[in-house]
């Protein structure tokens, strides 16, 4: 054969020729020059990257007739049958074919044999792949050869060699080799064997490599052989661009171009994962050291447009889409709806793309978040203060590239602001309501410190007069102290808390609070108090005891100080009835007080109106005598 491949005529016969196992060589060199030698190796680490080449030197220089400096002489009968494979002093085997207990007994009973050189050395190739029954096999040999044998066992899946083989090597791990390695590695041979290569087909081949050796000679190959490099390897940079740009038509006539000229989908989607971890890396400012500087920098710039959490969701998609590829009819699908969904926001409302168009719109600085200058409200109507409006970091942006309006100015503020408004002009309209009658034998409670008007140079001035307290305001002495408000909010309006009192306010009370006060609901919000409906007197007293709990939840969430008065109000109508409903029900109500000269006790049942079971037994049944009332 006159042709030999790159990475065969070019592998490493010198452990200075090793490139970037510094760890590694400089430990056999000092154990050999020192005579420091163990029985049993085992090397781990990516395919590619010296493991059995290391293997070979070491057998050469134990074996060489002129070694130096722990450097085997290579021009001696014995180093060149090594190189040859020709030695009777190593014996190399393959455990993914050799993996069976009947080529470990033979290879036990070869190694008490003589041989020719100083040491007998077996190199056993992917020795995770030795079966149960034949790893056990090996076990004592391996803990005790005779004193001419050593064993370096080489395996790139070092967790699934038993722990008791591990136990009796010295492990040593090979990792893949950087950029600058590889770079000087390509740079020799090229020169060395006279090839062409241009600075795109340099930079394809050290991207291939991905840190191995030997990957990195066999693209040189390829691309030596081809006279330049592929053209699927364009699509995998239309594939990212399109990604970065989140331009659908872009991505899916990449994916048609690499299929047409017959790339494989599955093939196409690992080569462009693989591109989108180097993103991801340099999103987070990880060591890409393996990677050229051309390279290195165009990972920079797209993580820099794609961001941590677009790279996290498109190689989350991505892998998910592989997991149908086997089973769907036509293995383009996955592929392509997977890329619709990372470059369409109204294709995917998953979390994890509402995450990403957040991440996209604050490192835009389109949203509050990232800018603050943008969370100043817009100009202060002449009515109250309008409610708290959170950070709305899921708005899209404007399709015209224009800034977004400041968050007091948007048209969801606008119109939050105008239902406040309204609320609480007829909030206003509405005549005083009856105070709540005390329970039996427990005074009338005062009214809370917070619950006094607003100074009337904050109220409209359309708004009308405030109401007069119905229930007599404590001394200043006699008050208890009022819990400091969080600062930054402002008073609830009605239509706020019976919005959200259902399905966010109540289910956050205790289990005790949230069974007492689900039967009630919102009055009005009046003069800073929220008044709270309860159907009976009894229940109102039994809530009176955890409203403090209340209060504290609703503090906590509208962010001041929200204080609750409690009021008998059984025929007020329901929350979620049209407003003309309820201020029919009202008024119904006010007109038909209730008279509280009337005392309970005095109250008698009606007769006929309630009936003992006997006597509904015996109605149900004409005819039948009652045999025994017990």
């Amino acid at each position: 054969m006159s042709y030999q491949s790159l990475y065969r005529r070019y592998r490493p016969t010198r452990f200075s020729e090793v490139r970037g196992q510094e760890h590694l060589v400089s430990a056999l060199r000092n154990a050999v020059t020192e005579d420091r030698l163990g029985h049993a190796y085992l090397f781990s680490g990516p395919r590619g990257t010296g493991k059995t080449s290391t293997a070979r030197i070491l057998a050469k220089v134990l074996n060489c007739e002129n070694p130096a400096g722990g450097e085997p002489c290579c021009v001696c009968d014995s180093c060149l049958s090594i190189d040859a494979g020709t030695s009777f002093d190593v014996h190399e085997l393959d455990a993914a074919s050799n993996n069976g207990v009947d080529a470990i007994r033979d290879l036990i009973s070869s190694a008490s044999l003589a041989t020719p050189g100083r040491y007998k050395v077996y190199i056993l190739d992917e020795v995770h792949m030795l079966s149960t029954a034949a790893s056990n096999a090996l076990l004592k040999t391996l803990e005790e050869p005779p004193s001419h044998v050593i064993f370096v066992l080489a395996t790139t899946d070092p967790q699934k060699v038993l722990p008791t083989i591990r136990s009796r090597t010295q492990h040593f791990e090979v990792h893949l080799l950087s950029a600058a390695d590889l770079e000087g590695l390509v740079d020799h041979v090229v020169a060395d064997a006279g090839l062409e290569l241009s600075p795109e087909g340099r930079a394809y081949v050290l991207r291939v490599g991905a840190g191995s050796a030997r990957d990195t000679l066999s693209a040189l190959d390829r691309v030596v052989a081809a006279g330049g490099i592929p053209d699927s390897e364009d699509a995998v940079d239309e594939l990212v661009e399109a990604l970065c740009e989140r331009d659908t038509g872009r991505a899916l006539i990449a994916v048609e171009g690499a299929l047409s000229r017959g790339r494989n989908p599955r093939v196409l989607g690992e080569a462009l994962i693989a591109r989108l971890r180097d993103v991801f890396l340099a999103s987070v400012g990880a060591d890409l050291s393996r990677l050229t500087d051309t390279d290195r920098a165009r990972a920079t710039e797209q993580g820099r447009r794609l961001g941590a959490a677009g790279a996290t969701r498109a190689l989350e998609s991505l892998g998910e889409a592989f997991v149908g590829i086997q089973d769907a009819l036509d293995p383009r699908i996955p592929l392509e709806v997977a890329l619709v969904r990372l470059t369409r926001d109204d294709a995917d409302i998953s979390l994890s793309s509402l995450a990403d168009r957040i991440s996209r719109l604050e490192r835009d600085g389109v949203v509050a978040a990232a800018d603050p200058a943008l969370a100043s409200p817009g100009p202060a109507r002449p009515t109250a203060p309008p409610p708290p409006v959170a950070n709305d970091d899921t708005d899209e942006e404007h399709t015209d590239g224009s800034a977004m309006p400041a968050a007091g100015s948007r048209p969801a503020d606008v119109a939050r602001q105008e239902l406040a408004r309204r609320s609480g002009a007829e909030e206003g309209a509405r005549p005083a309501r009856p105070a709540a009658r005390p329970a039996p034998g427990r005074p009338a409670r005062p009214a809370r410190p917070g619950s006094a008007p607003a100074a009337p140079a904050a109220s409209s001035p359309a708004a009308p007069e405030p109401e007069p307290q119905a229930e007599p305001q404590p001394s200043a002495d006699t008050a208890p102290p009022a819990a400091p408000a969080p600062a930054g909010g402002t008073m609830p309006a009605l239509v706020d808390l019976t919005r959200i009192w259902s399905d966010t306010l109540l289910p956050a009370l205790p289990q005790r609070s949230r069974a007492r006060f689900s039967g009630g609901h919102w009055v009005e919000v009046s003069e800073g108090v929220a008044v709270f409906g309860l159907p009976n007197e009894p229940h109102a007293t039994r809530c009176e005891e955890l409203r403090p709990e209340v209060e504290s939840m609703l503090s906590a969430h509208f962010g001041t100080t929200v204080p609750i008065r409690l009021v008998v109000d059984g025929s007020a109508p329901d929350p979620s009835a049209p407003r003309a409903v309820a201020a029919s029900r009202r008024a119904a109500a006010d007109e038909n007080p209730v008279d509280e000269s009337i005392d309970l006790d005095d109250l008698t049942n009606a007769r006929g109106t309630a009936t003992a079971g006997v006597d509904r037994i015996a109605a149900v049944f004409p005819g039948a005598s009652l045999v025994d009332e017990e």
